[in-house]
């Protein structure tokens, strides 16, 4: 196949519609953020060019000069042929509301519960004032520890990882919110290295993807940390360490909230007793469970 002619690409306006194009002719699949090609072609286009989202109107019209064309250029290239995802390569994605650093050391920030935290955990925490300390297990970005800190504004945040190298991400985006006397980054295989800690509240995002799963993701899904995403056959390898131990590191009250993804199936399976309540997120009732401390076994 020849390349693409991109002479006559000249403003911001011609660069967005040419990355429109592109995302709906390349394999490309939106599951990361985005299920618009045109909304995250204008944010793939405005970031590579370190340029605002709400300056878009402003910059349509406006000319690239050569090195900022092969930016884009390179920018598309990489999205649409390598199935690189967008938060990469600008290094940037959203939740909720908030914008945090990435590169791919880490996943890119998706999780539920970051909408359970909007909300405060309501009604399971009635006060949220009276929450003094929380920690993020498997905290890769620390996009959720970050947030529990708005959530919980009384409380000290530990973020969880056994990755070295995410936890430095955890670091940039910590101390970029200016959080590094409330939010502690550790490094611990679970609770291995938190003896003695407990919490008020746990989450815990945690790989939960099964291996045949996995085989089957799209290509994006290869850039980013297999150790955050696979969990065994059956998805559940972490999360049964987390049941197991949890309970000896929360506070009487506690609770232990965690996402897995479409694997309810293999958590009642596998905990057929545990009284575990299903919240509502955006994405159903069947994503994100919650265990009271008295529960845990």
């Amino acid at each position: 196949m020849s390349e693409p002619n991109t002479k006559p690409l000249r403003t911001i306006r011609d660069f967005i519609r040419y990355a429109t194009t592109r995302l709906y002719e390349s394999p490309a699949t939106f599951m990361h953020g985005y299920d618009n090609p045109m909304e995250e072609a204008s944010f793939l286009v405005l970031r590579s060019l370190s340029l605002p989202l709400e300056s878009e109107i402003k910059f349509l019209d406006s000319a690239l000069a050569e090195n900022e064309r092969k930016k884009v250029l390179t920018a598309i290239s990489r999205r649409c042929d390598q199935l690189v995802p967008t938060a990469y390569i600008v290094n940037e994605w959203w939740l909720t509301g908030y914008d945090f650093y990435v590169d791919e050391r880490v996943l890119i920030p998706r999780s539920f519960i970051a909408e359970l935290l909007e909300d405060q955990l309501t009604p399971w925490i009635t006060e949220p004032e009276s929450v003094n300390s929380v920690l993020d297990m498997c905290t890769g970005s620390a996009c959720l520890g970050i947030l529990a800190t708005n959530a919980f504004p009384m409380a000290t945040v530990d973020c969880v990882d056994i990755s070295p190298d995410a936890l430095e991400v955890a670091r940039i985006n910590i101390k970029d919110y200016g959080l590094e006397d409330i939010v502690t980054p550790i490094q611990s295989d679970l609770f291995s290295n938190l003896e003695g800690k407990k919490y008020d509240v746990i989450i815990s995002n945690p790989p939960y993807v099964t291996q045949k799963a996995m085989d089957e993701l799209p290509g994006e899904y290869r850039h980013e940390p297999s150790l955050a995403l696979v969990a065994g056959d059956d998805g559940m390898d972490i999360v049964k360490r987390l049941i197991a131990d949890a309970k000896k590191h929360l506070n009487d009250g506690g609770v232990l909230i965690v996402e897995i993804g479409d694997g309810r199936q293999a958590f009642e399976e596998a905990f057929p007793e545990l009284p575990a309540m299903w919240l509502t997120t955006s994405a159903g009732d069947d994503m994100v469970f919650l265990v009271h401390k008295e529960d845990l076994p």
